[in-house]
């Protein structure tokens, strides 16, 4: 099955793109500058093509006997939809390193589609949903009835431009949660939990994360709540920042922070990444209320997306694909993420107390 990286100029498809010729993989590189595409692939003796999402017909063209396709070209709230589209009327499995929940929202309603044409569509392949998907699939594996799940995830101690810029597209003055199945908005701040990621228990507070579209497919579970750690000054300021866009609309806060963004570096330096990692602590609720806890540490962000990315695509293109909507650990196993060696399990989480802020 031959595979096609698009999106292989920027930051992490430079870095997947040999990663995917060292798993022995048939890989195509692509992106929309020719030249750009053409130095990142030649050196690896990689064939590469160049088109634009824009025009289907260049799409169909380039997909032609491709069997999956890795998409790494953000925003992927303005690429995503155009590249679906073609892997859908190609017959070729479509992966992304997206992490935007309204793309996934978008992608998990074309399921019927997608199992129509054998395609799987699985968005979220790099550490945001991978890791995150297994994590809580590990935690519902030891409560069998869970009734509910909470994660809670470490500061991020690395960015690239491009992620800031994609979060940059999602604030709000609301973080989303499931109740009874259902997407429920809560005011940005206000609900808040502790988790110990490692150093005792630290305040994190409920945010807009991908896997309350993913979680309820991996797992089954209702009731879903993602959390990033968040000390008190911080949560006041984001409960503020969302009481205010509330009241003035969020595109002028939305384009203070792609401004901020774009004086990023493309990316972090390597010494950086070297000693950056994330902790997520996943808690699963049976139905009298008793929690038990997973706790995994990875890598930096950027190292582990590109192992679990190559990884995913390997897999697929072994074989390892279900047509419709999917999530890493239901099609490759609660295990993924330990099983690219960017992560461990590490030692039980103490309690954790939580609720709403007043």
């Amino acid at each position: 099955m031959r595979a096609m990286l698009y999106g292989a100029t920027g930051y992490t498809g430079r870095e997947v793109a040999p990663a995917l010729t060292r798993l022995g993989l048939d890989v195509v590189l692509a992106g929309r500058d020719a030249g750009r595409v053409a130095a990142v692939a030649e050196p690896l003796g990689l064939a590469w093509a160049a088109f634009e999402l824009t025009s289907p017909v260049d799409v169909d063209r380039a997909l032609s006997g491709i069997g999956v396709v890795l998409h790494a070209a953000g925003p992927f709230s303005a690429t995503a939809e155009p590249m679906v589209a073609g892997c859908l009327r190609a017959g070729a499995h479509y992966l992304d390193l997206g992490g935007e929940w309204p793309v996934f929202q978008q992608i998990a309603a074309l399921d019927r589609q997608a199992r129509g044409a054998g395609v799987m569509l699985m968005p979220g392949v790099g550490l945001t949903v991978a890791a995150t998907d297994c994590v809580l699939a590990l935690a519902k594996e030891r409560v069998p009835d869970a009734v509910k799940l909470r994660l809670g995830v470490s500061t991020p101690q690395v960015f690239t431009r491009g992620t800031v810029t994609s979060i940059a597209d999602l604030i709000g003055p609301a973080a989303l949660i499931r109740r009874g199945g259902e997407l429920v908005p809560v005011p940005a701040g206000r609900l808040w939990h502790a988790f110990d990621f490692g150093e005792g228990l630290r305040e994190a507070a409920a945010m807009a994360y991908p896997d309350v579209i993913t979680a309820p497919f991996t797992t089954g579970v209702p009731d879903i709540e993602i959390y990033g750690q968040l000390a008190w000054p911080q949560r006041l300021g984001y409960r503020l920042s969302g009481t205010a866009m509330a009241i003035t609309g969020p595109q002028r806060w939305r384009q203070a922070m792609a401004s901020v963004g774009r004086l990023l570096p493309e990316g972090p330096k390597a010494a950086d990444r070297q000693g950056a990692s994330f902790v997520m602590v996943a808690e699963a609720l049976d139905p009298w209320r008793r929690t038990r806890r997973v706790r995994i540490r990875t890598r930096d962000g950027y190292t582990t997306s590109v192992a679990t990315a190559a990884e995913a695509v390997r897999r697929v293109a072994a074989g390892a694909a279900r047509p419709g909507f999917e999530t890493p650990a239901r099609v490759f196993g609660a295990r993924f993420i330990l099983e690219t060696g960017c992560a461990w399990l590490d030692a039980p989480a103490t309690a954790a107390q939580g609720g709403e802020a007043a």
